[in-house]
């Protein structure tokens, strides 16, 4: 039977209604195990405020390769969130909470576990503060890459933007040839 990487997945802003998604998304078979970065404290609210069931499986981030990991339960690496509700106002209350996730994602990354990797919503105004034009290029920063590309792919359509993250009045003036060249021999190499 293949063995199949994880996807690491971090649950990004609190606040937002990434778990209402990813509560719906676990009905479907994944071939990879799951591993979601969040707060188990929060996770246990939003799953109670949500009405959803399933068993929690508490994992250490530095041991990952000693699991035999499913999707028969969720597969959470705690990030500690101090909160009392479900749901609050997005704010910077986020930040630190946001940026250890990232933190712990890029480690496991970086470790050759997987290469797989999905982010749940992230503010830029509360997290990025105006220093990155979004979440893809704050990924680029961290690991150092200076030609990146956002992908969003299913098994029947993938697209990758030229622009990302620019108000729409910019987009003409970052388009060229070479651009559009660039990011196809990005993404088919």
């Amino acid at each position: 039977m293949k063995k199949f990487k994880p996807i690491i997945i971090v649950a990004g802003e609190p606040n937002s209604i990434f778990s209402e998604i990813f509560f719906k998304a676990l009905k479907k078979k994944f071939k990879s195990p799951l591993i979601l970065i969040a707060s188990k404290k929060l996770l246990k609210l939003q799953m109670k405020k949500l009405k959803y069931k399933k068993k929690i499986n508490l994992l250490d981030y530095k041991k990952l390769s000693e699991y035999k990991l499913n999707n028969r339960s969720i597969n959470l690496i705690n990030i500690d969130y101090n909160t009392s509700r479900a749901f609050e106002k997005i704010s910077t209350k986020s930040n630190s909470y946001i940026k250890k996730s990232f933190a712990v994602a890029f480690y496991i990354l970086k470790s050759g576990i997987t290469n797989k990797f999905v982010n749940g919503p992230i503010t830029k105004r509360t997290f990025l503060k105006k220093k990155y034009l979004g979440i893809t290029e704050y990924i680029s920063k961290k690991f150092k890459i200076n030609n990146s590309a956002m992908l969003i792919y299913n098994k029947d359509l993938s697209v990758c933007p030229i622009t990302t993250h620019l108000p729409l009045k910019l987009v003409n003036k970052k388009i060229n040839k070479k651009i559009i060249s660039d990011k196809i021999k990005l993404i088919t190499s």
